[in-house]
């Protein structure tokens, strides 16, 4: 059901139109271009004369250019409300009952939710409905090249102040949809958006795939033929004259659109701005040297089983269980279903403020045998998997793919690293997505997406636990008696990040925020959960319950775009912009080496090749797969010294397009087979002292089976 009842000011007078360029002077370039990083400022709009006078406009809750669903087309510049007060000049408003309803409470999402944001997210969906659509017209995730071609029935411009610029993208015609029901298409972005930034979406000529021409709705007809009679649409007229004329100096005809519109992404300081606060915050509160460390529980191992029974262990001497205090930004929120999470706790000008402290923050530290001798040993801080938590960096009995293809020794993958490598491991729990998250109430908040903040908000606390401990391993730990007693010593110049799976994700995040750590490994990484759940097999469960209380499959789809905006206060796409090409304020860059897998079940290397393509940093080392390039980048050769992309081929084909999880492959799940492997280890750790990328494969893609029996 559509609901019509929404009154804002005058958002779609002329004054709140964006500055854009003159048409003759448009400069529509290609995308494969590498990206300028400019300051995130306020985006430019003219002056609009006596139309500032005119009395405000209500308009619908709903946006009639796609009558398909409430919000659509997404991200809908109705919801831009100008507020001079913002970087952007824009204050993302939904309606009070624009978003979804779950069936278990009656309640929509609620429009607070969003009150911090002056735009969308940087790798927003671009959603429509077109009723029997003809896929052929418009590339999938294989042909990104052609989505830049001149007859392209799609396009997507950034528009600033220097001119106009086609962006690459591709398309997922929603593959999850119910046969037989409307699929919804995603246009996806081929690159990371740039904050504070217009951009302009057209489609043109769209037909179904008997071939029919698909008309446009009666709302956006009436916008695009200048006959706007309704006062609400009326108002918006300037705004999409203009939209109109950008997309005409893009050899977009106007009379050939099917849909267009614009919006604009939120600012820096919008995405990241509670998070860096945060961080200010805390580190003003407990000090240059970071929280205190207390150490509560010490194991140790002999190397070997020497017969007596006692714990052993080849690699791992001692294990450190401590705790420290953390500043406190969350309160409790009311109780739902008998559970009650956290959010934040917000001064009157909507930044966190502390609300006591967590007194028992958790961590875990792993010493290898050869820091017993007084040896200098650097630290890597370990990011844990989805939903896990600190212990996985002491990977005492990790035996689980014990014997599985590729041969490598079994288990201890952290402890041979340490041991290998002269290496401490330390690591703690990320709050918000740790396993205590997930037992609590990661699968009840589905019920009422009004909760996912239970997850998001809390994630800015968990960051920041990893800042505070980060600091403190480097400054306190190696001068505590139960560690300096044993002859341990850290190597002060040696302090780096190793995330593995989630905490690659949410790696580039942690490095972009910290000026502790300068070089890190991100290993099966991606950004962007909007993008990465319909591809993972790990949310199937999490999909099961959202769809018992959100039943239509576009709501799911709106909801998943709605939850991302939530998730990016923390999610690496917020971030990565600012690991080397646009520090943040007082930090310097941070190197990345980024390793992929082909045809992974739960983390689609599609996002990594999106921040490759995007001209921030990330480069694409040669050799990077048998069958295929990453489109529209070229490679670099080894050695490489910069942040980077390999990618890991343990015989598995590449996931067919499309937003679902991979097909079952006979190599099985090759997510967790390249952190085992020496060759990758090594790797790390050269580039971890040197910040130089070496192959270890030979000259060929990796990883190098050439000795190994049975290799494909």
């Amino acid at each position: 059901m559509r609901r019509w009842t929404w009154a804002v000011g005058p958002l779609w007078l002329a004054a709140a139109l964006f500055a854009g360029c003159d048409d003759d002077e448009a400069a529509v370039v290609d995308a494969a271009q590498q990206a300028d990083v400019g300051p995130d400022t306020a985006v430019d709009m003219p002056d609009a004369g006596p139309a500032d006078a005119a009395p405000p406009v209500e308009q619908p809750a709903c946006d009639p250019l796609d009558p398909g669903s409430c919000t659509l087309p997404w991200p809908s510049n109705l919801y831009l409300v100008e507020d001079d007060s913002r970087a952007t000049g824009y204050a993302l408003r939904f309606a009070d009952t624009a978003l979804p309803a779950s069936l278990a409470t009656g309640n929509p999402v609620s429009p607070a939710l969003f009150s911090h944001l002056d735009g969308y997210g940087l790798g927003t969906p671009i959603m429509a409905l077109f009723p029997d659509l003809d896929p052929t017209q418009l590339p999938d995730e294989t042909a990104i090249p052609d989505s830049l071609a001149e007859d392209a029935a799609a396009v997507l411009l950034e528009v600033t102040g220097d001119g106009v610029r086609r962006v690459p993208w591709f398309v997922d015609l929603d593959a999850q949809a119910a046969p037989g029901s409307q699929r919804a298409t995603l246009l996806r972005p081929a690159e990371v958006l740039k904050p504070a930034t217009r951009y302009v979406v057209g489609f043109r000529g769209l037909r179904t795939e008997g071939g029919a021409a698909i008309m446009p709705s009666e709302a956006f007809a009436a916008l695009r033929d200048g006959a706007t009679d309704d006062p609400a649409l009326a108002a918006r007229q300037p705004r999409f004259d203009e939209v109109f004329a950008l997309l005409e100096g893009a050899g977009f005809a106007r009379g050939d659109l099917t849909l267009a519109w614009d919006f604009v992404t939120a600012s820096s300081d919008a995405l990241t701005g509670r998070m860096r606060s945060m961080r200010d915050q805390a580190f003003e509160t407990v000090g240059e040297d970071g929280p205190e460390l207390v150490i509560d529980e010490i194991n140790e191992y002999l190397p070997a089983d020497d017969g007596s029974g006692a714990p052993w262990n080849p690699y791992v001497a001692l294990r450190y269980k401590g705790h420290f205090r953390a500043p406190h930004y969350m309160k409790l929120d009311e109780v739902y279903q008998e559970k009650q999470g956290y959010v934040f706790n917000l001064d009157e000008d909507g930044r966190p403020a502390q609300n006591g402290w967590r007194e028992d923050v958790t961590f875990y530290v792993s010493v290898p045998h050869g820091a017993l001798d007084g040896t200098p040993h650097g630290l890597i801080h370990h990011g844990h998997g989805m939903f896990g938590d600190g212990r996985d960096a002491a990977d005492l009995g990790w035996t689980r793919l014990c014997g599985k293809y590729p041969p490598r020794e079994c288990g201890w993958y952290h402890g041979r690293v340490d041991q290998n490598h002269q290496f401490i491991t330390f690591a703690g729990d990320l709050k918000g997505m740790s396993q205590e998250d997930r037992d609590e109430y990661a699968l009840t908040i589905l019920t009422d997406i009004n909760k996912f903040p239970w997850i998001t908000d809390r994630l800015h606390q968990g960051m920041l636990e990893y800042l505070l401990l980060q600091r403190a391993m480097m400054r306190r730990f190696g001068s505590l008696p139960e560690v300096a007693d044993r002859g341990i010593v850290i190597n002060p110049d040696e302090n780096y990040y190793w995330g593995i799976s989630q905490g690659a994700i949410f790696g580039s995040t942690f490095l972009a925020l910290s000026d502790d750590v300068h070089r890190g490994v991100l290993s099966v990484a991606g950004v962007n959960y909007a993008t990465l759940l319909d591809r993972s097999r790990n949310f199937e469960p999490f999909f099961a319950i959202l769809a018992g209380v959100y039943p239509e499959r576009i709501d799911q789809l709106v909801l998943m775009a709605a939850m991302q905006l939530l998730w990016d206060g923390t999610d690496g796409v917020s971030y990565v912009r600012h690991l080397s090409a646009d520090p943040f304020p007082g930090q310097s860059p941070t190197q990345v080496l980024v390793d992929v897998a082909r045809g992974d079940y739960q983390v689609a290397p599609l996002t990594m090749e999106t921040v490759a393509r995007s001209g921030i940093g990330l480069k694409v080392l040669a050799h990077y797969d048998v069958d295929r390039d990453v489109p529209l980048v070229e490679p670099v050769d080894y050695p490489y010294v910069g942040s980077a992309m390999t990618n890991w081929n343990f015989g598995n084909a590449w996931a067919a397009p499309g937003n679902v999880p991979p097909e079952e492959d006979p190599a099985g799940d090759p997510h967790e087979n390249a952190r085992h492997m020496d060759a990758m280890n090594a790797q790390m750790a050269h580039f971890f002292r040197t910040g130089e990328i070496i192959d270890v494969c030979a000259g060929a893609p990796c990883p190098d089976l050439t000795d190994v029996e049975g290799a494909p």
